[in-house]
């Protein structure tokens, strides 16, 4: 081989080499915290503050649901078996696992990714008891509680997420920026969420390969010209890991609690 095809080669090999380092490097710098939300609606709150009437006002353009995690479904009736085809050693099953117990212990040395934007349940949440202590309080109803795990990365590569949709319309995106930092934007007063594009997490994940989704119109093709009062909370601030913040208004609010992962112990 020649000495120009070596050198051509021996570089590709360095080139190669780096990027997926850098690559390795890179997934190892990934940090996930575990985001909590609850929204506050203020009942019978009287107020001197106005507010303005706007038409079509819109949360984002683009905003990702949560996914549910579903539990796999076996229906052991609808398994048919021919005799003598299949048989459980059990005393070899209890075997396999008596020989991997030290290679589950080294397992539970490294810690894995959580499962990203799913909704986690109701058990494993830490604000449960801050939310009975509050929902005490005259004319404060506490809805849409909902966590999840995410990636803290830039604002550009992490997405609103979709906490309600019902009275009270919010989102949230926390991302990191020199500190991490929360964008939370709640509206009460009309649908705020008729020109958003409702992201699944597959579509998330391929955005980066297939760029922005069409955003989708009202049935008639029309914009609506009708003024509505808004209530609009729109506030984006720096925060510390491991403690819940609370986005306040007249007529509504958010709780919002990020903590690193895996969780640090007091």
């Amino acid at each position: 081989i020649g000495i120009k095809n070596f050198m051509r080669l021996f570089f590709k090999f360095i080139a190669v080499f780096l990027a997926l380092s850098l690559q390795i490097f890179s997934e190892e710098e990934i940090k996930y915290v575990k985001v909590e939300v609850a929204s506050v609606v203020w009942k019978n709150q009287t107020t001197n503050e106005s507010f303005p009437k706007v038409k079509n006002y819109s949360l984002a353009s683009e905003i990702l649901g949560l996914e549910i995690p579903k539990e796999p479904e076996i229906n052991l009736d609808t398994i048919e078996l021919a005799e003598g085809q299949v048989k459980i050693d059990f005393e070899f099953v209890e075997q396999i696992f008596d020989d991997n117990e030290d290679d589950e212990l080294l397992q539970d040395q490294i810690i894995d990714p959580p499962k990203l934007y799913r909704v986690i349940d109701r058990k494993e949440h830490e604000l449960n008891g801050t939310m009975r202590r509050i929902s005490q309080i005259k004319d404060l109803v506490l809805t849409n509680h909902k966590s999840w795990f995410q990636p803290l990365d830039i604002e550009e590569n992490v997405p609103f997420i979709l906490v309600s949709e019902n009275e009270n319309q919010c989102i949230v995106k926390v991302f990191q920026s020199r500190y991490p930092r929360i964008h939370a934007k709640c509206a009460l007063g009309t649908d705020v969420l008729k020109n958003s594009y409702l992201m699944s997490k597959s579509e998330f994940n391929v955005k980066p390969l297939v760029g922005n989704f069409e955003i989708k119109k009202n049935e008639d093709g029309e914009e609506d010209n009708v003024e509505t009062e808004l209530f609009i909370l729109d506030e984006q601030r720096r925060i510390s890991l491991d403690q819940f913040h609370y986005f306040d208004h007249p007529k509504i609010g958010l709780l919002v609690g990020v903590y690193s992962y895996p969780k640090t112990e007091d």
